[in-house]
């Protein structure tokens, strides 16, 4: 009746497993390798017809002003379509936003605190990115240009949603949403805050879109030329 008198199992395997089951793990784990493998490619592509939509859009030019190294540009310009669109928003008005923000600086830091291209204030990327998922961390993860882009293009996306419009949108982002809804609702205070900020945001955005269809004209009109040579 005492524990001796059970047999002891002697472990099989390299593992204490049992050759078959050794064998599945194996499987599995090369299966594992192949399908990390497979989305890895994936994302290669998908990145690539980013870059390429980026390149379309004069996206890629417009974030050459930024200084960063080649590499980094490409993954910036991916970085800001691929969030546009999952945003429902235009790419170029990211772009008018971070080029009146912060002039392409990652490291930008204005006097309230605000941080990286799209300035956003570290309590309020803690909050998104809670809302995304994730953890923003050290409020210095706010200087990463693909995160802080992820943040203020998920941010100026639902404050279009909250205000009803882009200018609204963008007093709130300028502002704070506290702040704007007082500006808001004081015509005198609209009126001459909206020719502030969000005119020359929206001013930058319609030089960019004017910039764009000039090159998609110029692109339109290559392969006429070429067949008339």
């Amino acid at each position: 009746t005492g524990a001796g008198a059970f047999p002891v199992q002697v472990p099989v395997g390299a593992q204490g497993e049992a050759p078959d089951v050794a064998a599945l793990r194996a499987e599995l784990a090369q299966k594992d390798a192949q399908l990390k493998a497979a989305l890895s490619k994936l994302q290669m592509y998908e990145e690539e017809a980013d870059l390429i939509r980026a390149e379309q859009m004069g996206v890629v030019e417009a974030v050459r002003a930024s200084g960063l190294p080649e590499r980094q540009q490409r993954r910036l310009a991916v970085a800001i379509v691929r969030e546009a669109e999952r945003n429902n928003l235009d790419p170029m008005l990211v772009v008018a936003l971070i080029r009146c923000e912060s002039s392409f600086n990652n490291y930008a830091v204005s006097g309230v605190g605000a941080m990286g291209l799209m300035q956003v204030m570290p309590d309020t990327g803690k909050y998104l990115a809670g809302k995304a998922g994730f953890q923003l961390g050290r409020h210095t993860n706010l200087f990463d240009f693909e995160t802080n882009v992820n943040l203020g293009t998920a941010y100026l996306a639902e404050l279009i949603g909250r205000f009803g419009s882009v200018e609204s949108a963008l007093v709130a982002y300028n502002a704070g949403p506290t702040t704007a809804r007082k500006i808001l609702a004081k015509k005198e205070n609209r009126v001459k805050f909206m020719a502030g900020y969000p005119a020359k945001v929206v001013k930058e955005f319609q030089k960019l879109k004017a910039q764009q269809e000039r090159a998609v004209s110029l692109r339109a009109a290559q392969p006429t030329e070429g067949r008339k040579g």
